[in-house]
């Protein structure tokens, strides 16, 4: 397992370490963690990232007045994501 990176929203925080995704943060709960094995989509939109896992489980990642720098932040630690998770490898 690798040190988990971190990116810092507005107002949440995303951490992955080469397996878990975490979020921390999000209105109506205080984190959630999910193994990249478990991922079946990352779906993106100009105000939101929806992470999907087996289990019809989805976490919400609020893209609201984040700068260019952070955006790239998360665009790099979902690039990762993607390149790990296996269900989402073609």
């Amino acid at each position: 397992m690798s040190e988990p990176r971190d990116v810092v929203l507005t107002n949440s925080v995303i951490s992955f370490d080469g397996r878990v995704i975490e979020l921390f943060g999000h209105s109506g709960r205080t984190g959630n963690r999910v193994h990249i094995a478990l991922i079946t989509s990352i779906e993106e939109s100009e105000r939101e990232i929806l992470i999907k896992a087996r289990g019809m489980v989805e976490y919400s990642i609020v893209l609201a007045d984040l700068d260019e720098g952070v955006l790239a932040e998360l665009q790099s630690l979902l690039a990762e994501v993607r390149r790990a998770a296996p269900s989402l490898q073609g």
